[in-house]
């Protein structure tokens, strides 16, 4: 699949792109990728009756949101073993951390999309969640966002580091720098929801749960800003 994913995907001029061949450790990171979609599937029921059957397919929606995650982090992955396709001694350490958070990631994320499907779309999936416990129910998800994209930006910071040794070009210097910038507001975003909710934990459980909330929502004008940004410094290497 991520050969396929590369040979399909549009290059970049001035980037160089080394890993034209998924390293082993790249082929184990997907394949614990598969495992967590495959751990959605798991936790579906099956349906035995035409009400269950209903109740089945209100889980579609938090099914292909949880998907459409996971999926975002896979191809972040995809994209640095693109570019850099290099392997030592920091990368294997930070890319374990990274794949056993994966399979921590699927289990919050399914109980937050699930939770998000039943208030928006007015689904009454059971999911055996108090309102007390949706405080903590975020602060465990934001924690594993937070810690992956975290482990995304480590990943480029140690390409920055040995760009020399990589032999980067100047564009591809850049250009790392930018994804740093970009990775930082990945993962402050979700930092900034856990501390959020902790504030307002002890003093109301509903402020707590709708203002980590919407702290999410600063993820529009920062990566407006970082796109507008990016855009326009490219065009001077154009």
């Amino acid at each position: 699949m991520r050969s396929k994913f590369q040979d399909t995907k549009a290059r970049h001029p001035m980037i160089n792109y080394r890993g034209s061949e998924a390293s082993r450790i790249d082929n184990l990171t997907d394949a614990v990728f598969g495992i967590a979609i495959t751990l959605l599937i798991f936790n579906l029921e099956n349906p035995n009756s035409f009400e269950t059957l209903l109740q089945f397919t209100q889980t579609l929606p938090a099914f292909l949101i949880s998907i459409a995650f996971i999926v975002l982090i896979w191809k972040e992955h995809l994209n640095f073993s693109r570019i850099y396709a290099f392997n030592d001694a920091w990368l294997l350490v930070i890319n374990t951390f990274f794949i056993g958070l994966v399979i921590f990631y699927v289990y919050p994320l399914r109980f937050l999309t699930i939770f998000l499907t039943n208030f928006f779309f007015g689904s009454h999936v059971d999911l055996g969640l108090s309102a007390a416990e949706i405080p903590d129910l975020m602060i465990y998800y934001g924690s594993i966002a937070t810690a992956l994209y975290l482990l995304l930006f480590m990943f480029h910071l140690r390409a920055w580091r040995i760009r020399e040794k990589l032999g980067l070009n100047d564009f591809e210097q850049w250009f790392t720098k930018r994804q740093l910038t970009r990775l930082s507001i990945m993962f402050a975003v979700p930092l900034a929801s856990v501390i959020v909710v902790l504030s307002f934990k002890g003093q109301s459980i509903a402020w707590a749960a709708i203002l980590g909330g919407m702290t999410y929502n600063l993820y529009v004008p920062g990566m407006v800003i970082w796109s507008k940004r990016y855009r326009k410094a490219e065009q001077k290497f154009s």
